[in-house]
């Protein structure tokens, strides 16, 4: 089965692109992360920190683009790997607006656990989704991952306090899907 987007390194000429993202408020709606604005200056920067020579070996930065035009329509990370344990936090965005809910995402982390089980020899995934993103929770289990825990409260979002779900696969678990 061909996959409808394929990973790519992030590149300085996807800056545009994703200052676009940073400064959208409804995207960081969907995200942990408080929205706040950011320059295309930082953009570069924060691009030049993690993915030249000097990257940090704790993390994997990665553009997603679809397969039909390459287009860049968002981002999937590795971050905090530990390489003693074995294991990683992932994070998505599907920035473009128009490209989301057509199963991009799905296969973006599809390729990403691949490539974190078996080039990386990563053993345990696990990331952290708002309780009220249900799309997001449903892309993640068809992946394989499964909700962990609830850290109530966990988040600041909207004015209130908001859950957040911990959710985790191991690699053991991505093989018994394939069986």
């Amino acid at each position: 089965m061909r996959e409808p987007v394929y990973l790519r390194a992030l590149e300085q000429s996807d800056a545009i692109l994703m200052h676009q993202w940073h400064n959208d408020r409804g995207l960081y709606e969907l995200l942990g992360g408080t929205f706040h604005f950011v320059s295309r200056r930082a953009v570069e920067e924060w691009l030049e920190r993690k993915t030249g020579y000097n990257a940090p070996r704790d993390e994997v930065s990665l553009a997603v683009c679809v397969t039909t035009s390459g287009k860049h329509i968002g981002n999937i990370y590795l971050r905090h790997i530990d390489w003693c344990m074995r294991h990683a936090e992932m994070q998505i965005l599907i920035g473009d607006t128009g490209e989301r809910a057509k199963g991009f995402g799905s296969s973006a982390i599809r390729q990403l656990l691949a490539y974190a089980f078996n080039e990386l020899g990563l053993n345990r995934m696990y990331l952290y989704v708002l309780t009220d993103n249900s799309a997001a929770i449903r892309s993640y289990e068809r992946c394989g991952f499964s909700v962990e825990g609830t850290l109530r409260g966990h988040l600041m979002k909207r004015g209130g306090p908001c859950d957040v779900h911990v959710m985790g696969m191991c690699a053991c678990d991505s093989r018994r899907d394939d069986a």
